[in-house]
């Protein structure tokens, strides 16, 4: 028999709320810090000869790393510490980044690509996701875009610390102080203040007593296999899938597409960054959102936004539309992320939450490492991005269909639910 309800009391003080600082902070300087400062780092790679595909394919490795690690990493969270993860993470982070900053061939340079991936591994979005879902019965969107915030917003800083301290003394400087702030913030956040659930403390997941939303699997024990034959499992990953496709050619291109059209070093990665930053801001929009709103309309709207603004990006390099584009598609990117949690939740219950995700981040990897290296191999061999970003903007026309299959399945369910109901309570009877 589940534990009675609190009566609701609105929001209060709770170390959940230190644990989402924790959260953030550990992102800003995980993800942040490690796939958003390797992209950055493109055009200095550039440099020593390279085509763009050997370029972009560095982090295409990293998000393969991390996504063959991501089943594995799930369940080590479902059976033992996430506080060893950001420990171990952290440190592999920092070995990874100095090997980046020292490669001079390509072998060099993907295998320090594959050192960062496992480092990033354990510190950034999946046991994060998890230990927030472990500690927030309410405001979960909230907490979720809170810390998914931190990520682009390291990512706008690092952008920017990899750009100026690469122009003003070198590649290999900027990736020693890169690896000497991921080598000493996350281990001490995770040894300091992570606490893997609220019962380590003595302490219940924070709860502002208001009805819980409904779940397929609710709280029982779920099996992967009986997941994955749903319906429901393969929106969710289909749409994010296909979503991820333009965010992520845009994010791994943008820099070196606003190079070739004229601007300099600078100037692009100030573009960059304000695209991050509005992403940041896109991912607590839609945490808010989450927790007010139906989150099933939630995921349509960024879906839509991101289908509506990818398009400006063919307007560029006019003024308006390095405005609009950072400004529009950046919150639509940064509204995708804090959903997978959420849906999750939504539709899945937290049984066997990091299990679940860690299956559904297989296809959300899937799309980062393979969409941006096929937009440097057809950048290669026509020398332009014309090709690739129409197919991008079909891709996020897609996610929407399913984005609204998603919604209308799960709306019928619960009027057949609702249908069911009378009779099960005459049987009851």
């Amino acid at each position: 028999m589940s534990s009675p309800r609190p009566a609701a009391r609105g929001p209060h003080r709770h170390y959940a709320w230190t644990i989402v600082v924790a959260a953030l902070v550990v992102e800003f300087f995980g993800l942040g810090f490690g796939f958003f400062a390797l992209v950055a780092s493109y055009p200095y790679f550039e440099q020593l000869g390279w085509a763009r595909t050997t370029v972009v394919a560095s982090s295409s490795i990293l998000i393969v790393v991390v996504a063959v690690l991501a089943p594995l990493t799930g369940i080590y969270m479902d059976r033992r510490s996430l506080r060893q993860l950001f420990i171990i993470g952290g440190l592999t982070m920092a070995v990874g980044h100095a090997l980046l900053g020292f490669a001079e061939t390509p072998l060099g340079f993907f295998f320090a690509a594959a050192v960062l991936g496992v480092g990033m591994a354990g510190v950034t979005i999946l046991p994060n996701q998890v230990l927030i879902s472990r500690w927030f019965r309410s405001r979960l969107g909230l907490a979720n875009g809170l810390i998914s915030a931190g990520t682009v917003l390291g990512g706008s800083l690092s952008t920017m610390v990899v750009t100026v301290c690469a122009e003003s003394y070198g590649r290999r400087f900027a990736f020693l102080v890169l690896a000497a702030l991921v080598g000493t913030v996350p281990p001490l956040v995770g040894w300091q203040v992570v606490r893997d659930r609220p019962e380590d403390m003595g302490l219940e997941p924070y709860d502002e007593g208001e009805p819980r939303r409904d779940a397929a699997f609710d709280e029982r024990t779920v099996a992967i296999g009986e997941v994955v034959r749903q319906r429901t499992f393969w929106l969710i990953a289909g749409g994010l899938v296909l979503a991820t496709v333009p965010c992520y050619t845009s994010n791994k291109h943008l820099i070196l597409y606003l190079r070739d059209i004229g601007l300099d070093a600078t100037a692009a990665a100030e573009v960059k960054s304000s695209f991050i930053l509005m992403a940041g801001l896109g991912r607590l929009l839609t945490g808010i959102a989450c927790d007010r709103f139906d989150r099933y309309r939630v995921l349509i709207v960024a879906y839509v936004l991101g289908a509506i603004s990818f398009p400006i990006i063919f307007a560029m390099p006019a003024r308006p539309a390095l405005i609009a584009y950072p400004l529009l598609f950046g919150l639509a990117y940064g509204g995708i992320m804090p959903m997978m949690p959420i849906m999750v939740v939504e539709c899945f219950g937290l049984a066997a939450l990091g299990t679940i995700l860690g299956w559904i981040k297989i296809a959300y990897d899937a799309s980062a490492a393979t969409a941006p290296l096929a937009a440097a191999y057809v950048y290669d061999r026509v020398g332009n991005y014309h090709m690739v970003f129409v197919v991008n903007w079909l891709c996020a026309v897609a996610a929407v269909w399913c984005a609204i299959a998603l919604a209308r399945g799960r709306a019928r369910e619960r009027r057949t639910l609702a249908a069911a109901e009378p009779a099960r309570a005459a049987v009851g009877r």
